[in-house]
């Protein structure tokens, strides 16, 4: 069965500001995330990574980067949209040896498509396991303020929950001329239940600086180069950097 069609709709299913679906390609040109912390997340994604993406207000960009990165996955995970409870009860009830990314658009309150709230949002975190992952986004500045939300009421998320969320990204909207989007801040789950920083963004030289060590890895280095070389191509529209990512990870097979 070829999922990537099913996938494409479900990733411009989190388009929430009309036009084209924004790819990686879209927020490194427009400055958003550079090309080493795309690659880091596309490595991230290549192993297994949950993922989410914070923004307090409305509008920043956490739907549009999560797409993006969602676009990095390797060919052979669907997409599953979480439209109600029974998603992911149905999720968990499938062996954790079976690949699969549930996607809720929103940890939010809301009563929106793919929203969940409540005590979905503990069973959401628990089909973290195996080759099942999750992703999603919520209304969080700050790692800090992402855990205090997950943490408090009514949502009560185990700590150990949220440490097995591999990879987690932050976006802000600079104040300023022009509508500028910045990943401040990009943390990978340190393996001992917590999240160390990797990049957070410089606002007086508007750069991204290195704060650790991503984990090691060989591949690190071929995933930068490929990312680079999408870049370098200066196709953006998410069908074709889509068909890019896929061919790359069946070449490395």
């Amino acid at each position: 069965m070829n999922l990537e069609p099913h996938n494409l709709r479900q990733i411009e299913q989190l388009n929430q500001r009309g036009g084209r679906t924004l790819s990686i390609v879209d927020l490194i040109e427009a400055g958003t995330l550079s090309v080493e912390m795309a690659a880091c997340a596309m490595r991230a994604m290549a192993e297994g990574a949950s993922l989410l993406t914070g923004a307090r207000p409305g509008g920043a960009g956490k739907s549009t980067l999560m797409g993006a990165i969602l676009g990095l996955m390797p060919p052979d995970v669907p997409i599953v949209t979480v439209e109600g409870t029974n998603v992911i009860q149905d999720g968990l009830a499938q062996p954790a040896s079976e690949p699969a990314c549930y996607l809720a658009h929103e940890i939010g309150s809301g009563h929106w498509y793919g929203y969940i709230w409540g005590p979905d949002v503990a069973d959401f975190f628990s089909l973290i396991d195996g080759r099942r992952r999750i992703s999603s986004c919520l209304h969080a500045d700050t790692l800090g303020e992402l855990k205090d939300i997950l943490r408090s009421s009514p949502l009560r998320i185990e700590e150990a929950a949220v440490g097995r969320v591999g990879l987690i990204l932050f976006i802000h909207v600079i104040p300023g001329p022009g509508a500028r989007r910045r990943v401040v801040s990009l943390w990978e789950a340190d393996g001992r239940g917590g999240h160390r920083q990797v990049y957070r963004w410089n606002a007086t030289s508007d750069t991204f600086e290195v704060t650790g060590q991503p984990h090691e890895s060989s591949d690190l280095e071929r995933y930068k180069q490929f990312v680079q070389a999408l870049v370098d191509q200066g196709e953006a529209e998410m069908e074709a950097v889509r068909r890019q990512v896929v061919e790359f990870y069946r070449d490395g097979q």
